[in-house]
């Protein structure tokens, strides 16, 4: 039994929050693979390490002293790696790390240092190997993965290993660094699932699970307890935010099931994802909304007879930069 864990960014936020990973892991053994984002809100009012990182990247494009807001960052990984008494060289990789960006770092590469902190700390905490995503995860020039590549390299790296590997990046064919869309670190745990051939990909998050509708509209939604894949993704993209939706297809292709968990509540059921829901204890799964989101009707006599016509049609959306969503 082989289980792929990923935890976000609001379980990855302080030292407390380490402890209860620690815990989760030792829980099951079969928990060899842990994924992590990086450093989430502790509280309502408080900052994620990658906005910060971002807003540290828009200084040094403009001239600015980003001295205050890097040393945020360093405050909060110092605060974590002293709590829990580490022993990695946490300040010779942020001593380096500041060097790179008065010397010039890209974007990419510097977003995505929190995701390579908390695994470095995490990797440290649990007694687990470190294994770089920059060592796996490989992108074509047109910003796809390259599943087969990335696949064997994960392979041979986390052979017979308990290892932590940081979400939302790979490493193009130039040796450059590039990052995922935000929430990526979900795709990086299902492409590492599936890469592994694990029998469960774990999503640990700050919910129970799936919820029937958002409970800030809908007071009486509760957990569903499973959901397929098609139902999952068909959420998602609508609207419902609990796990990235490009994240669905690796472990859907490679036929994982996803567990949702909260690592605040560990306890709690979860939601599970499969290719069938064997319960079919409701006819509706759950209801989910995005704003900004069209439907265009389009009638016209004989269309149907008209060759290229559904091309000219999106040709005008491509022209406006309009993404448009079809049934799967």
């Amino acid at each position: 039994m082989l289980k792929v864990a990923k935890f976000g960014g609001s379980s990855m936020a302080d030292a407390g929050q380490y402890q209860k990973i620690r815990d989760i892991i030792r829980s099951d053994p079969s928990r060899r693979v842990v994924v992590v984002s990086a450093a989430g809100k502790r509280s309502a009012g408080d900052n994620k390490i990658t906005d910060l990182l971002y807003l540290c990247y828009a200084h040094l494009q403009y001239g600015v002293s980003c001295d205050g807001i890097y040393q945020m960052i360093r405050e909060r990984y110092g605060d974590i790696h002293r709590e829990l008494g580490l022993r990695v060289d946490l300040e010779g990789v942020l001593d380096r790390l500041r060097s790179q960006m008065e010397q010039g770092i890209s974007r990419d590469e510097l977003v995505s240092r929190g995701e390579y902190l908390s695994a470095l700390l995490m990797a440290d905490y649990l007694g687990f190997t470190f294994v770089d995503a920059a060592q796996w995860l490989f992108f074509h020039y047109d910003g796809t993965i390259d599943q087969e590549k990335s696949y064997a390299a994960l392979r041979a790296l986390a052979r017979d290993k308990c290892v932590v590997i940081p979400g939302f990046y790979g490493l193009m064919p130039d040796g450059k660094l590039r990052t995922l869309t935000r929430g990526g670190s979900d795709i990086t745990g299902a492409l590492a699932a599936a890469a592994l051939d694990a029998d469960v990909y774990e999503n640990w998050t700050d919910v129970d699970g799936m919820l029937t509708a958002d409970p800030r509209i809908v007071s009486q939604a509760v957990t569903i307890p499973a959901i397929t894949y098609a139902e999952l993704q068909e959420m998602t993209y609508q609207g419902a935010t609990v796990l990235h939706e490009d994240a669905v297809r690796p472990a859907w292709d490679a036929g994982i099931p996803i567990h949702i968990c909260n690592t605040f509540h560990p306890e709690a059921a979860g939601t599970w994802i499969r290719s069938e829901n064997v319960l079919h204890e409701n006819p509706v799964t759950g209801v989910a909304g995005r704003k900004g989101f069209s439907i265009i009707l389009i009638e016209k006599e004989k269309m149907n007879a008209m060759v290229g016509y559904v091309r000219k049609t999106l040709s005008c959306l491509e022209h406006h930069q309009v993404p448009f969503f079809r049934e799967q």
